[in-house]
């Protein structure tokens, strides 16, 4: 048995008499049974009306059904008598109740989910085959005091568990009580539970295993579709409103951006009156966020959400792009906000997080920042430094409900998020401003980290954190996790070896488990990651072509579902030459930073993909996008030395660039033969049924980055050259 609580229930009214039936329930229902428990599962029926509060606690249970129990801290006292389904009441701050009509208004709206879309829960006359019961919870109410008082004689008795039906024993056989025709099938429950779990909203039907000759395009229906809802931790994250700050810690493909927008839609369901902001540094970013949020608000209510309450800015921001809030905050005080170029000025870095992290440190330290948010959402946090943090922190109302989501897979130097000590610092006591250690009093973690990945095939994110940390290069690693516990944290099983032995191999997998990949058993699916060298940049970008154009013809691959991700210092560059091959062979091509450059909208530059064209993105761009086939070009521009950044920065471009993909990766390159021995070497290994990495034990004093000296280190990806070229970029 599983059970949620998508809120602290110590910090609800009526709290007292809601715990004692929420640990009743964890006690009676135990490890034998198969069901999922929900304190406050987000629903309110905005359309009809018919009830405007969630329910308290929704059970599905395979043998079981579906159960809707109201809870009321009602005394026997309270109730003056019960007429149909309304209760009288005297002595309370309202005049009447209905419980039992609210919950079965509330389990008719949860069992139309049931009757969405092909599954096996609607039967041959179009009827939802799982029982539906309803129950009130009285925790203090005892049975002699309810049945004194005649109320289980009343023609429409409700169902009701008093206060000595919550022991273990007692109350399991209460809800025993309930007659119902049959239990559910596995198929049955799976895809009910799929449906509970809001996944249902984003990955559609659930569609049957393709035939052995189905194209990448049938294929890849598979992977849009073929997630049975979400697992029971990404739900957890994704309902749950914490008391108070939280981080969310995962590696690429986790689902980190999906659960950033169903969290804020989740809020916005329980605090409508709530100003939320969700802040991001991709400005690709703002499109895709806004179809979750809207995603995940239509299936917890059917309606639109406000987007007067709910804030999509940039970090940055400026006159001419996003909302950001950063320039936000600027307006709000009265002060001239700076963009990238005269942000030079207080600064001694030149990426534009380090740029941005001075602004904010300035206006941290010259003005007194306004409390304009109830809650702040950080996706794609990596890419902000200290101080932006601690601007969030003061634009928001107490509790201070700053929930950051990091990406530690792509932070290569130490896959660890920072010590909240160094991003918040400790007040004149010494203790940390921001503890993340534990839980809050209702059992919500401060702290969360995911170890599945759910969008990259196991043999391309394999491929991405084996090259990306150099673990085969000729020569020493770059950067490196050297203990077992890093390893098993991003879901990684150390077969053999040990790290304190330099030199020694170290044996390492992936179970699969932690990359459960639709297309994982399908064989026709395979290779999903290849490397294909050339002799020329010319041969390379005509290879390219012929490829992607044979992905559309023969593969059955729209060209919005394919990205081209060139690696160097010149991006727009070398992506025109490749647009220009391109448009050659008659694909359509929607270069990003044309976007940029060229749009007048409102959200200037948001746009990552253009329906009938193929996208071409540098690394910056195309961070937090994802494609069905994804082309990492000019793959040889990580060992040139003579590029702008350090070889670190070089390895981390490779491996973002490479996790981009749902489906398969192609990396290509050419001129650079032990570049190319290593890749080549870790494609044929990853690619085995079983794969198997093997390497020496790293010597943590030759690591450019090693995670032990520098766990509260940020990384950021790097940033294309061009990028400052424009104010329009980031301001």
């Amino acid at each position: 048995m599983e059970f949620i609580a998508s809120l602290d229930p110590s910090d609800e009214a009526g709290e007292h008499a809601e715990q004692e039936v929420w640990e009743g329930l964890k006690q009676a229902l135990g490890p034998d049974d198969t069901g999922i428990a929900y304190y406050k599962y987000p629903i309110i029926d905005k359309t009809s009306g018919q009830f405007d509060q969630e329910p308290d606690f929704v059970l599905f249970h395979q043998d079981l059904g579906l159960l809707v129990i109201e809870c009321k801290g009602y005394q026997i006292g309270h109730i003056d008598r019960i007429d149909g389904y309304t209760w009288y009441l005297q002595g309370m701050g309202q005049n009447q109740s209905t419980p039992l009509g609210q919950a079965r208004q509330q389990a008719m709206h949860l069992r139309s989910y049931f009757n969405r879309g092909d599954t096996s829960l609607v039967n041959e006359y179009g009827e939802v085959v799982v029982p539906s019961n309803q129950f009130v919870a009285l925790p203090n109410i005892t049975r002699k005091e309810w049945e004194a008082r005649g109320f289980h004689e009343l023609p429409s008795t409700p169902k009701v568990i008093t206060a000595d039906e919550l022991s273990p024993k007692a109350l399991r056989r209460r809800l025993n009580d309930i007659s119902i025709r049959r239990s559910l099938t596995e198929e049955e429950y799976a895809d009910g539970r799929s449906i509970l779990s809001g996944g249902h909203a984003i990955t559609d039907d659930y569609t049957p295993p393709v035939t052995s000759t189905a194209n990448k395009g049938a294929l890849y229906e598979r992977v849009q579709k073929g997630l049975r809802g979400l697992d029971k931790k990404q739900e957890e994250i994704g309902i749950q409103i914490p008391p108070g700050p939280q981080q969310i810690r995962g590696i690429a493909g986790s689902g980190k951006t999906v659960l950033i927008a169903m969290k804020a839609a989740r809020m916005h369901l329980r605090h409508p009156e709530w100003d939320i902001a969700i802040t991001f540094f991709t400005k690709t970013l703002y499109q895709h966020l806004t179809e979750l949020v809207e995603t995940f608000y239509w299936q917890f209510a059917e309606s639109e959400p406000d987007w007067d309450k709910i804030h999509l800015v940039h970090g940055w921001g400026g006159k001419t792009t996003l909302p950001g809030m950063y320039y936000n905050l600027c307006l709000e005080v009265g002060r001239k906000h700076r963009t990238p170029f005269d942000a030079k000025e207080i600064s001694d870095g030149g990426s534009p997080p380090e740029l941005l992290d001075a602004c904010c440190e300035e206006l941290l330290e010259t003005e007194t920042i306004p409390q304009l948010y109830d809650a702040i959402l950080i996706d794609e946090a990596q890419d902000f430094d200290k101080y932006f943090y601690r601007l969030c922190r003061a634009a928001l109302k107490p509790p201070k409900r700053l929930i950051w989501a990091y990406d530690e897979a792509q932070d290569l130097s130490s896959l660890s998020i920072p010590e909240p000590t160094k991003i918040f610092g400790t007040d004149d006591n010494g203790d940390p401003i921001v503890d993340l250690r534990g839980t809050y009093e209702g059992g919500i973690q401060k702290s969360q980290i995911m170890r599945q990945a759910y969008r990259t095939p196991r043999s391309v994110l394999m491929t991405a954190h084996v090259f990306g940390m150099g673990l085969k290069r000729d020569g020493d690693a770059i950067q490196a996790i050297t203990n077992k516990e890093g390893w098993q944290n991003i879901g990684y099983k150390v077969v053999s070896g040990d790290f304190r032995k330099v030199g020694q191999p170290i044996e390492l997998t992936r179970p699969i488990e932690y990359s459960p990949h639709p297309l994982n058993d399908l064989q026709e699916a395979r290779p999903f990651v290849r490397f294909e060298e050339h002799n020329t940049r010319k041969a390379e970008r005509e290879w390219i072509a012929t490829q992607v154009l044979e992905d559309i013809d023969a593969r059955g691959l729209e060209p919005h579902e394919i990205l081209v991700v060139p690696i160097g210092d010149s991006i727009r560059t070398e992506g025109a030459e490749i647009a220009d091959v391109l448009e050659d062979h008659d694909v359509g091509v929607h270069c990003v930073w044309k976007d940029s450059a060229k749009s007048s909208t409102e959200h200037k530059g948001t746009s990552f993909t253009n329906p009938g064209n193929v996208t071409i993105a540098g690394v910056n761009r195309a961070k937090g996008n994802e494609a069905a086939m994804v082309y990492v070009t000019h793959i040889d521009n990580v060992a040139n030395d003579d590029r702008r950044g350090n070889i670190t920065q070089r390895r981390n471009e490779a491996f973002v660039a490479i996790t981009r993909t749902r489906g398969w990766c192609t990396i290509t390159g050419c001129d650079s033969p032990k570049l190319f021995d290593e890749l080549g070497e870790i494609v044929a290994t990853v690619s085995q049924t079983d794969p198997v990495v093997t390497f020496p034990a790293p010597n943590p004093r030759t690591l450019e980055r090693e995670l032990e000296s520098s766990t509260e280190t940020t990384l950021f990806d790097w940033t294309d050259p061009e990028a400052l070229e424009s104010e329009s970029r980031y301001s």
